[in-house]
């Protein structure tokens, strides 16, 4: 445990709440959302694997027939107690006015007015939860928390084992426009063009996980349709190929 000063109130509500990554899940699981704040929350779900600074979408049901809000955040900190599965959220959306909106219905569904949702006291003081790091891993340049991208660039889960990583690739739709379906092909499926489909999410964009070695370095494209070649233009970097066009590169 250890202390840390805030500047909003904490308050034990309880709301259902549905989520799911961000980043290639189409499925929602369900769990509890308490102890909730201005910027964030705690999320207490039953047999679900929580993954550090994952982003997730969430939302969170209010009581009678209003409405549920729409959210999205970043998990801070993981903790297992048997089956339950706890993790402490720390909000995060591109809008931050709608952000403040959405916290403000929850509050105000509990009938708490939005100034009781702030501290005026600078000496107070909340407890939060840390993940501890055990010390071989803290100079590890792979599992360092990087900034969340928004919806661009790779997202790398590495494995405990160190030797694997998941990777999420994501095309979106802005380069996918009217697109039936999208394959990737690379150094990691021998440039096979029908091995690895991507999934159309219903924003429009397509994406796929797939487990690659680490520390090693895969040339891949995009094939829209069967066609149409595409690069990733926010890939870690790019290589000119044999037909004297770029390739993208994903450093693992």
């Amino acid at each position: 445990m250890r202390e840390r000063k805030r500047k909003f109130k904490r308050y034990d509500l309880m709301r259902e709440v549905t989520f799911r990554p961000t980043y290639g899940a189409t499925e929602y699981f369900s769990g509890a959302a308490c102890n909730l704040s201005c910027e964030g929350m705690g999320l207490d779900v039953h047999d679900f694997r929580f993954i550090m600074y994952e982003n997730l979408e969430l939302v969170v049901a209010l009581p009678g027939n209003e409405a549920p809000v729409s959210l999205s955040g970043d998990i801070m900190w993981k903790r297992q107690e048997a089956d339950r599965c706890l993790a402490g959220i720390r909000f995060r959306m591109k809008d931050i006015f709608m952000q403040e909106s959405a916290v403000g219905k929850i509050f105000s569904s509990s009938n708490i007015p939005a100034n009781y949702m702030y501290h005026n006291d600078s000496e107070y003081i909340m407890q939060e939860e840390t993940v501890k790091t055990p010390e071989s891993q803290r100079d590890d340049p792979k599992r360092r928390p990087g900034k969340l991208p928004n919806k661009l660039g790779f997202i790398k889960q590495y494995n405990e084992n160190g030797r694997t990583c998941n990777v999420t690739f994501r095309l979106l739709k802005e380069m996918a426009a009217h697109t039936q379906n999208v394959t990737i092909v690379g150094d990691f499926n021998d440039w096979d063009v029908a091995k690895s489909p991507m999934t159309r999410l219903a924003s429009g964009d397509f994406v796929i996980t797939l487990e690659l070695d680490a520390n090693k370095e895969f040339r891949f494209r995009y094939l829209i349709d069967g066609h149409r070649w595409e690069i990733d233009w926010y890939a870690d970097k790019f290589v000119r190929n044999d037909q004297g066009s770029k390739d993208s590169v994903v450093m693992v």
